[in-house]
């Protein structure tokens, strides 16, 4: 099976539960059938277990001795690629652009900005303040489609 086919695969295979079921096993790391059934808030085990099943089938993650889970291999299909991983935390992507005009917005303010404000001031704060209030909005768009 070449790449392209195993991601449509992949793609396919990653949506609505079982999409949540990865991406909780991506930001905790080793979690059994009872505690994945829990923290998604599933009607019983067995319906963690069908999703789990799909997923070790479909090589995406691995069932140890103990019966704990963990993801074999990462992949980034569908709303999983709009988020980076931090240790556990998935973040929006846009939150580094947000946080790159902060810094910006701060050290202009330090070491740059006239008093009292010019004009050059004033138009470099406001796109500043605009560019970071619209990634701020979108990085909350994409949270609210998190797979988790």
């Amino acid at each position: 099976m070449s790449d392209e086919e195993y991601k449509e695969k992949v793609e396919s295979l990653l949506k609505g539960k079982t999409m949540s079921v990865y991406a909780l096993l991506l930001t905790q790391g080793q979690m059994g059938v009872r505690e994945i059934s829990r923290a998604l808030r599933f009607s019983s085990p067995s319906l963690a277990l069908h999703h789990l099943t799909k997923l070790v089938d479909s090589d995406l993650v691995e069932k140890d001795a103990h019966g704990e889970y963990s993801v074999k291999r990462t992949v980034r299909v569908g709303s999983m690629s709009l988020f980076v991983q931090l240790g556990k935390w998935l973040l929006p992507r846009f939150i580094f652009l947000a946080t790159m005009f902060g810094v910006m917005l701060l050290l202009y303010c330090a070491f740059f900005l006239s008093w009292p404000p010019e004009g050059k001031d004033i138009m470099f704060l406001s796109v500043c303040v605009a560019a970071i209030v619209v990634i701020i909005n979108e990085s909350r768009k994409t949270w609210l489609l998190r797979p988790f």
